[in-house]
């Protein structure tokens, strides 16, 4: 998820945890353990996009890495705020339920989330929530927000906070329980348009969980539709996209191609550009987010780099597309939301 969102989220967890005992430390401390995870990314600059890939949610968005930290950073917690009333203990147990929070939202995106690390590299990942949800976000800032007016303990600022994390976790939940629904009517789609479907996939379109992407794998093509929880009808129109997968055959077995592919989950395509290949995670959509029928480009994209005899990718260089983020884009997306095609 988004910064703010993580931070947001630390902090309302902390308040919740400590916030009787040692009053507006405790939401400070939250918000601050809150992006403790992300920080992975200081070490992008002494890795390759490659090994970017592999680190990002790796081993900090990990259950090992929850409990492992947890009582190194209270014990430092303790030793920093030594006037408070909190313990090594309580300080402990709210670095754990801020970072155990902060990856299960993480789990909940389409990102892919090491969980498993440093046993598994397995990117898990609950395609329930787009990575910036302001139903989810803005409760949960509101209830903080007002809760932090009252003084430390008082019944009214507990309420208020926990109020505020009832509904952003209730909707969270709600995604869950709508991807039932939303898998239901793919599948029924893959059935009467007659598409013999090796897997699938569905995921949030941005900004809410009542618009949903849904991606399909048949032979060498994807097929990419949307959907609405407020559409009159079940009917998706499903896009095919030719993965065209014999372009990166003479590659798969390289560290850099495998790489891309356990990234992207195997939903990608490969096309080639002016001077290279290049590789698309279709599970990021599209830059019109798939509500025009034109052609635009993919929002996630590598260009792969060759060696001087193109026998071997050595590397890649991300790059993104340019974003239509007019006003009307905006309406289309609000209108198709709420089941208007």
């Amino acid at each position: 998820m988004d910064t703010i969102t993580q931070i947001t989220l630390g902090a309302a967890v902390g308040e919740a945890v400590l916030g009787k005992k040692v009053g507006n430390k405790a939401p400070l401390a939250g918000a601050v353990v809150g992006v403790l995870p992300d920080l992975d990314v200081l070490a992008n600059p002494f890795l390759n996009q490659v090994q970017e890939i592999a680190v990002h949610r790796g081993i900090t968005h990990s259950i090992f890495f929850c409990l492992v930290v947890p009582p190194l950073l209270g014990w430092v917690l303790n030793r920093i705020m030594k006037k408070s009333e909190a313990g090594w203990k309580d300080w402990s147990l709210m670095v754990f339920w801020v970072l155990i929070t902060h990856i299960f939202l993480d789990l909940c995106t389409s990102y892919g989330t090491q969980i498993f690390q440093p046993f598994s590299s397995y990117p898990a990942s609950l395609n329930s929530i787009f990575i910036i949800d302001p139903f989810y976000t803005l409760p949960l800032l509101g209830g903080l927000a007002v809760a932090l007016f009252y003084k430390p303990g008082s019944r009214t600022r507990i309420r208020m906070n926990a109020i505020g994390l009832a509904i952003s976790t209730l909707y969270l939940l709600s995604g869950l329980f709508l991807k039932l629904h939303v898998n239901h009517v793919f599948e029924e789609n893959y059935r009467n348009q007659q598409i013999g479907i090796e897997r699938y996939m569905t995921t949030p379109a941005p900004l809410s969980i009542f618009l949903w992407t849904g991606y399909a794998e048949s032979s060498d093509t994807v097929y990419a539709g949307l959907y609405s929880v407020f559409d009159d009808d079940r009917e998706i129109k499903l896009h095919p996209i030719p993965q065209r997968s014999e372009l990166i055959q003479p590659y798969i077995d390289q560290v850099a191609m495998e790489r891309l592919i356990w990234f992207s989950n195997g939903y990608y395509a490969v096309s080639r550009g002016s001077e290279t290949l290049l590789f698309h995670d279709l599970r990021f959509g599209r830059s019109d987010l798939w509500l025009t029928e034109r052609n635009t480009p993919f929002v996630w994209n590598y260009r792969l780099l060759f060696n001087d005899d193109s026998t071997q990718v050595i590397g890649v260089d991300r790059f993104e597309p340019t974003f239509d983020i007019r006003s009307g884009r905006f309406r289309q997306l609000y209108h198709r939301t709420f089941g208007r095609k």
